[in-house]
């Protein structure tokens, strides 16, 4: 009976700490992304800068290595600069006039 208490309890803590990793490393419901349209691209020395407007009405500056197609809409993620005044992107993919 004693073993059957401790194998219960075992399983019970493996069934949790299961359950908190999966709830701690999901993916972020909100970090899907901005969908935009991409314009004023400029080229620099490291890459391309451009200004992208969001479905919201949003402008924000944004820095890619490689370069958007002007007026194309895009659906891009990444991260923001310390002072949140540009996003440097990590992926940037093309959008259908139909899948957003």
């Amino acid at each position: 009976m004693k073993t059957l208490d401790r194998y219960s309890l075992l399983c019970i803590s493996v069934a949790l700490i299961i359950t908190m990793t999966i709830f701690i490393t999901a993916d972020d419901p909100h970090d899907n992304g901005f969908v935009g349209t991409a314009y004023d691209i400029k080229t620099t020395q490291n890459g391309f800068t451009f200004s992208l407007e969001d479905t919201g009405g949003e402008i924000m500056k944004c820095f890619a290595r490689t370069a958007p197609a002007e007026f194309e809409i895009y659906k891009i993620k990444g991260s923001f600069s310390d002072d949140g005044s540009m996003l440097f992107v990590s992926s940037m993919q093309a959008v259908r006039h139909n899948e957003f």
